[in-house]
């Protein structure tokens, strides 16, 4: 039998219908305990801030936390700097992000638990503008990266570690709504930004200010929000007061009323980007085209990206919310909370996070703050505001009292409930793209996939306290169709129906979500824990001649019930490319499991269960294999009414996928019968005779006296020379190959 499965609780389940477990597997490479993202800490320091043309000596310290058999380290160097002298030992290669060009340099080593790997060299500054240093650790498994991080800001004369704060703020508010001006000339163009695989994409839900800028001073004309595609119009009185036309400048910010991008807790602290001067707008015409672009590099282009990663959320969102006329986070809310995103390119976190109220982080509640690294990421700001979402639509943050702490996606946490507030977010996450993947720059994680025996993710109790399973059932109730897995993923909600469950209760955890569902979502809900491996017993019931596929060793009972005076026969296999299976059937009343185990894996294991004149009784089966999660067949077939009878044959079909087929006939003691059966359309066909045993409930396929040798389109014959007991015998046909009508004949 296969290795010993992955919790206690399946063992257990096991040994309630007799099976037995064997020794395990060799045990896999040993993998790191600390999660990823969290095995190293990196430093990063340059002796100076040079200015162009000068030179400054880099240092890099990458010190694990444990031992690492591969740890990578990654420097990255923007083109406003080259080495003059490039760490030893490191491998170099041009690469891009976006559209700037980078100089990355790679080496890959054993590390060990507190011993620091150092890396140093000399750059030199070449071009004025900002030079981030990004360096990343890692261990070859999916996850972020550690990061490091050093920022300056070159100048010509003279440079500035970090980045300057100054003309980055919003300086003016918007006008009010109603003006008594007439607005006859119009400015119009698109706001763009570089996606980081350097495509080009317009910012949605900008906001565009317009300026009159000349020697009498600056005027703000009007302001407008980019649609979708990043487009904007302004409109404002188009002749100045000497007569000519307006010189204007936009001026583009990362905001609207549902979200703000800045770059301190301060509320105007917004990021800012200003378009060149357009002078002499020609009065009482709409086709001046003023774009915006920000510089490569610049801290409006990550700005952008954080701003449309978090319009691609909210329009999600919002569009499972399914209220057209309420655009809020939170439908029916008078004044909409909104949501502000702090991040600088030159400030580096330990992890990014939401604050869901004043603490010694956060200034106020509704404030997500963001890792330097994070205008990278494509799902960071989707997980963020999920937290945002959850905390603004209850009211408050689900809480077990204590502080959750780090976490990744295959880590049990300390409770359910934190389980459930990160399993949440990441299931924001991906659906927001509508994927099935939470996605780093350069690694994923599955977490559609992942079931029984998935290395690296716990099962049962721990599951439960897991947010990658948490956001793997809310992806499976959501998803239908093709993204359907094969046995209990039977979802099909939608993210709407997540969502509409979502806001009726302010669910404290997994489970007490799911009961928002209601009964008539039971199966689905229970189905969606068991594939994702945190219930740990699930129930399937066998219909007579409806064969079904599951997968070997899981914590899976089927179930069947017997008609009195009945002979039934359970029966499992595999395909021909599979390994071989073993059944065992227990009544569930209690008592000794009938276990069979043939060891070819194309022919089936069966256990016939005898008439009884009680009442109906209940039988659950378990199946195992020396592969675990070996799909296999089952089927369970009453006897047909009528005894086969000599010289009257009976013909019936058996469908491809069908297995098993019993019927009866009546020996008396010492009586010589011979059966046979002959495939109507070239099956491959066993036949099976069954004695009634008065000691026994049920009996496995080797108590039978059988005839299996004659292939293809061969008649099976099995003769009973001299029957021991007098009664009701079961004659049972397996079908292995081929489908069509079955003639059975009692000789």
């Amino acid at each position: 039998m296969s290795r010993r499965l992955m919790a206690t609780t399946l063992a257990g389940v096991l040994a309630a219908v007799g099976l037995t477990t064997a020794p395990a597997h060799a045990a896999a490479p040993k993998q790191p305990s600390c999660d990823p993202g969290d095995c190293f800490t990196v430093n990063v320091s340059l002796d100076r801030a040079p200015a162009v043309g000068q030179t400054a000596k880099l240092t890099v310290e990458v010190t694990p936390k444990q031992d690492i058999p591969d740890a990578t380290t990654i420097i990255e160097l923007p083109e406003t700097l080259r080495w003059a002298t490039p760490p030893a030992g490191v491998a170099r290669a041009a690469a891009t992000i976006g559209r700037s060009p980078v100089d990355r340099a790679t080496q890959t080593q054993r590390a060990r638990a507190g011993r620091p790997i150092r890396y140093e060299g000399v750059v030199t500054a070449v071009t004025p503008g900002p030079a981030s240093i990004r360096v990343q650790a890692r261990d070859g498994r999916p996850g972020p990266s550690s990061d490091g991080l050093a920022y300056v800001t070159i100048g010509a004369e003279s440079s500035v570690f970090g980045m300057p704060r100054e003309g980055l703020g919003r300086r003016t508010d918007r006008p009010a709504a109603a003006t008594s001006l007439a607005r006859d000339t119009c400015v119009q163009g698109r706001v763009t930004y570089v996606r980081t695989d350097g495509s080009v994409g317009g910012v949605p839900m900008a906001e565009v200010d317009a300026f009159d800028t000349d020697t009498n001073g600056r005027l703000k004309l009007g302001w407008a929000e980019t649609d979708a595609s990043g487009d904007y119009k302004v409109c404002f009185p188009g002749t100045e007061e000497d007569g000519t036309g307006q010189d204007v400048k936009i001026e583009v910010s990362p905001a609207n009323v549902y979200w703000t991008v800045g770059f301190s807790e301060k509320p105007d602290d917004v990021y800012t980007g200003e378009s060149a001067l357009t002078p002499d707008v020609p009065p009482g015409t709409s086709t001046t085209v003023i774009d915006y672009q920000s510089a490569s590099g610049h801290p409006m282009e990550g700005a952008f990206r954080l701003h449309s990663a978090a319009y691609d959320t909210w329009k999600a969102y919002t569009g499972w919310l399914n209220e057209p006329a309420d655009d809020c986070w939170k439908p029916g809310e008078q004044n909409c909370q909104s949501a502000t995103l702090i991040w600088a390119p030159d400030k580096v976190l330990s992890t990014s996070y939401y604050c869901p109220g004043s603490n010694t982080d956060c200034l106020g509640r509704f404030q997500i703050n963001l890792d330097a690294s994070e205008q990278l990421e494509k799902m960071t700001v989707p997980h963020e505001l999920g937290h945002f979402i959850m905390d603004y639509t209850y009211g408050a943050m689900p809480s077990d009292g204590a502080a959750c702490g780090k976490h990744y996606i295959t880590t049990p946490m300390r409770s359910t409930v934190c389980a459930w507030k990160e399993g949440w977010a990441d299931w924001v996450a991906v659906q927001t793209y509508n994927e099935t993947h939470y996605r780093w720059v350069t690694s994923a994680e599955d977490l559609e996939s992942p079931r029984w025996f998935s290395e690296g993710w716990p099962t049962g109790v721990e599951a439960g306290k897991t947010e990658g399973r948490v956001a793997g059932v809310l992806i499976d109730l959501a998803d239908s169709g093709t993204r359907d897995e094969k046995y209990w993923d039977i979802g099909g909600l939608g993210p709407e129906g997540i969502v509409d469950a979502f806001r009726k209760v302010a669910a404290q955890d997994l489970d007490h979500f799911l009961s928002t569902l209601g009964a008539q979502h039971f199966d689905l809900t229970q189905g969606a824990m068991f594939q994702n491996a945190i219930h740990t017993d699930h129930v399937e019931n066998l219909a007579d001649r409806h064969p079904a596929r599951w997968p070997a060793n899981v914590p899976l009972r089927t179930a069947f019930v017997t008609t009195p005076g009945k002979w039934h026969v359970v029966a499992a296999v595999t395909g021909p490319d599979g390994a071989d299976v073993d059944l065992a059937t227990t009544p569930n009343a209690g008592g000794d499991a009938v276990k069979s185990t043939d060891w070819t894996a194309t022919s089936a294991d069966f256990v016939a269960v005898q008439p009884s004149s009680a009442t109906r009784n209940w039988f659950v089966n378990s199946v195992t294999s020396d592969t675990d999660y070996q799909e296999y067949a089952m089927e369970v077939t009453e006897a047909a009414a009528g005894n086969l009878e000599a010289g009257t044959p009976q013909e019936f079909p058996m469908a491809a996928g069908r297995l098993v087929e019993v019927r009866t006939t009546w020996m008396e003691k010492g009586v010589p019968a011979t059966l046979t059966v002959v495939p109507r359309n070239g099956q491959d066909l066993d036949l099976f005779v069954m004695a009634p045993d008065s000691a026994a409930w049920g009996l496995p396929r080797s108590a039978a006296r059988k005839s299996a040798s004659g292939g293809p389109n061969k008649m099976e014959r099995v003769t009973i020379s001299d029957p021991k007991v007098t009664g009701l015998y079961a004659v049972i046909v397996v079908r292995k190959a081929g489908d069509g009508d079955v003639l059975l004949t009692r000789v």
